[in-house]
């Protein structure tokens, strides 16, 4: 009898240990089991290990000798407390705090091809190579007075900053529905990192803000930024992005899987990798997508309904408004410079004035370069311009 409590124990401290995965993946599961699961999985795994412990430690007082019959149920429930701190996002996919940034960026292993994400927020301009930033989910960063929160979900490739400035830095609560949840440390609150929404917690309800940013390629980046400061990045940090099960990663992203969304609920209009670029500013309520090949293809592309403009260059998409000081631009790409035939004003591909008679920089718009499953889990109302 002893020894099937011994060996029950040990099977639900695994289950307990391993739930931050079968929850998140699969679907019937509730996102408030993975809310109170991430309280409580911790201190329910040492009890059981300690209650084990104490009550082996009984018998071999009480037989004078030791059970060996209590040594698997003992490993079990040991693994099962590693896998609980292993095996939860928050471990997995651990934020960095405030990173380092280099003085030197002639030492930076970054290619030219490669992203980074620039924001420009509170006077300050940062940039954050893509490579770098999947293997951690989230980077917290001080804008002078403020924090942001740049959170990018390898999954569906939805890569949001938010001002977090009032409730602190996020880390990555869990996973659900194939996207990110994430979370503030001071309450613990989850949210859903595609809709900004809050899910559960004492800060429910709540709605995250997004602000501004642009991708570009880290040769448009020295092209446009005098003296781009850069997080400092190694080679270690551009290593080869995995799942904490090694190569799982490369068989998902080579299928149609989307673990955490099951086919029947995932839009099939496209492949699920199919990358897109949603519109989702605040000053256009009904959102709209593009296919991100389309719009590299024509390189600009006018929306005259919602008067913003795309510029699609060397893989990144980045969107402005189509006016300055209410004159209506006529744009085109020329040399890698944004330049309107109206006006004959030119900036460079961050929107930053060159030379013309419009003495202003364009103001950007906020996109979502992501995958089509994603962007249609989250916005099932949106519009597709084909173009």
């Amino acid at each position: 009898m002893i020894l099937f409590i011994f060996y029950l124990l040990a099977i639900l401290s695994l289950l307990i240990g391993t739930a931050a995965i079968y929850m998140a993946l699969i679907e019937t599961f509730p996102v408030k089991w993975l809310y109170y699961h991430y309280f409580i999985r911790k201190p329910i795994n040492w009890t059981i290990l300690i209650v084990i412990l104490l009550w082996t430690f009984y018998i071999y007082q009480q037989e004078n000798h030791f059970p060996l019959w209590s040594l698997v149920p003992i490993i079990l429930t040991s693994i099962a407390v590693i896998l609980t701190y292993k095996m939860h996002q928050e471990t997995a996919f651990k934020a960095v705090d405030f990173p380092i940034f280099t003085k030197d960026i002639s030492i930076l292993p970054i290619k030219d091809e490669m992203q980074l994400a620039i924001i420009e927020y509170d006077g300050i301009t940062k940039c954050y190579p893509l490579d770098y930033v999947i293997h951690h989910h989230i980077i917290n960063d001080k804008f002078n007075s403020r924090i942001v929160a740049l959170t990018y979900c390898a999954m569906c490739r939805s890569i949001i900053p938010f001002d977090v400035t009032e409730i602190g830095p996020l880390f990555v609560g869990s996973f659900k529905d194939a996207n990110m949840i994430v979370a503030d440390k001071k309450t613990k609150t989850f949210f859903q990192q595609a809709t900004f929404q809050s899910i559960i917690g004492k800060l429910h309800p709540y709605n995250l803000t997004m602000i501004p940013f642009q991708i570009l390629s880290w040769s448009d980046v020295k092209k446009s930024i005098l003296k781009p400061q850069v997080v400092n990045v190694t080679k270690k940090d551009f290593r080869e992005f995995q799942l904490p099960i090694p190569g799982i990663w490369k068989k998902i992203v080579a299928t149609e899987n989307t673990p955490g969304l099951s086919s029947k609920n995932r839009d099939k209009t496209f492949p699920s990798r199919t990358h897109v670029i949603g519109l989702i500013d605040e000053s256009i309520k009904k959102k709209i997508v593009y296919l991100k090949k389309e719009v590299i293809s024509n390189e600009v592309v006018l929306n005259k309904e919602h008067n913003v403009f795309l510029i699609g260059i060397a893989d990144t998409v980045n969107g402005f408004k189509n006016s300055v000081n209410n004159f209506v631009l006529n744009v085109t790409l020329d040399n890698a410079e944004i330049l309107d035939l109206n006006s004959q004003t030119r900036w460079n591909m961050r929107g930053k004035y060159i030379k013309g008679k419009l003495n202003t920089n364009l103001e950007p718009i906020a996109i979502s370069d992501e995958y089509w499953f994603s962007w249609k889990k989250f916005h099932k109302d949106s519009k597709l311009i084909r173009l």
